[in-house]
């Protein structure tokens, strides 16, 4: 029989010792075995990297929140699974179906759309498969790696969000902090992103996904946010609010928008070879960041277990969705957003300043999980991120010698 407690210890001390091998602030480890019967957790280090150790109410705790990244896509998903199962979506449904504007050729032709997307269904932008290309509306001046880039550079309707217009410091910052602009920024995004040319998936010029960029293969999940919210008349934060409120009324611990409770990002000075407070992650604009549901998702340890054993079928979830639907293989990724890979439902989360994990093994009734409040860049957390991961596998293989 294992022993808990000292199982206990040697996930406290085995956490402990990697955030210290690497100089990270803090990091966090999950386990859940046994069908979801047993959850387990361990979580190392500070809220705010530029206090003491020492200083009250800096050590990270149950109640803090890590931001998980990408990992914000399946979560996302799952959430609209549970829309799914209230009837407001299906997985088929498709994009000129709830915007049947985009079907007339003269409202295309008024906003410089193509029609190539407009059968495009929902589990097509979740699982990145639609032809679509999610990448951020960033300007990139190199046309030879990225061709599009001039038409997007001269493009006046460009994402407002991806010039930096909420990133906080503007004087006018106060006129995109409404529901209003959050459901205007997310409808723009999908009609500018019905601008573009389609990718073959699978394509060697389009690293497997929709899009030949590096970043924003995940950002079509916005679309489907925005489908929720055409087909409800309410911004997604709310929409996400009630199912929050519902049957997984304080079960399912995430949020969006600021940390909270002095918890901070952190990111790599490389000057000083230390991890330091990335305050531009965390301004009154947090709130309302229209892409959140790509990558600004925030889940406490418990909140990231109770996600796990959402996922796994063993647990009779069905009055909230349908995990055999969530879970159905398109490509190498699932419906809901999770990626693929044999037995293994899984994703990866990074930020500038923040990283996560997840490996959830569904019919096995398992997955371990990492979190951190600091980033990658120029630094070993992704090593230490990793190390933590296969430590977790260890325990989980040895619990009952332990």
């Amino acid at each position: 029989m294992a022993n808990i407690a000292k199982i206990q210890t040697l996930l406290n001390d085995t956490a402990k010792a990697i955030r210290i091998k690497y100089g990270i602030p803090n990091i966090a480890g999950v386990i859940v075995r046994d069908n979801g019967a047993t959850t387990m957790n361990t979580i190392q280090g500070v809220k705010n990297s530029n206090l003491s150790e020492t200083a009250a109410g800096n050590q990270m705790t149950a109640s803090d929140y890590f931001n998980v990244g990408s990992i914000s896509k399946p979560i996302t998903g799952f959430l609209l699974a549970c829309l799914i199962k209230k009837g407001i979506l299906t997985w088929d449904t498709t994009i000129e179906e709830v915007f049947p504007e985009f079907k007339s050729k003269v409202f295309r032709d008024k906003h410089g759309m193509n029609d190539l997307f407009l059968k495009v269904k929902v589990y097509e932008l979740m699982a990145h498969v639609s032809g679509m290309n999610g990448a951020q509306f960033y300007p990139d001046y190199n046309v030879a790696t990225n061709p599009d880039a001039q038409n997007r550079d001269t493009d006046p309707f460009r994402f407002p969000q991806d010039q930096g217009l909420t990133a906080g410091g503007n004087s006018r910052d106060p006129e995109w902090m409404t529901n209003a602009s959050l459901l205007y920024q997310r409808y723009l995004f999908t009609v500018l992103s019905m601008k573009k040319k389609k990718y073959l998936y699978n394509s060697a010029q389009n690293m497997g996904y929709q899009n030949q960029a590096s970043s924003g293969y995940g950002a079509t999940v916005t679309i489907c946010t925005a489908m929720a919210e055409r087909k409800t008349g309410k911004v997604w934060e709310q929409l996400m609010d009630e199912v929050l409120a519902g049957p997984l009324q304080g079960l399912f611990n995430i949020k969006f928008g600021n940390l909270t409770n002095g918890a901070q990002f952190h990111s790599f000075n490389s000057n000083t070879n230390k991890f330091v407070p990335n305050t531009s992650m965390d301004t009154s604009l947090m709130p309302f960041s229209s892409k959140f549901p790509t990558g600004g998702i925030h889940c406490t340890v418990g909140g990231i277990a109770q996600y796990i054993r959402y996922n796994l079928p063993a647990i009779d979830y069905s009055q909230i969705f349908d995990v055999q639907q969530y879970h159905q293989t398109v490509t190498t990724a699932a419906k809901g957003g999770l990626a693929v890979s044999g037995d293994q439902f899984w994703h990866t989360g990074a930020t500038s300043s923040s990283l996560a994990a997840i490996r959830i093994y569904a019919n096995a009734g398992r997955g371990v999980a990492v979190m951190m409040n600091c980033g990658p860049q120029g630094s070993n957390a992704g090593t230490a991120e990793f190390e933590l991961l296969e430590k977790l596998e260890e325990i989980h293989k040895n619990w009952d010698t332990i």
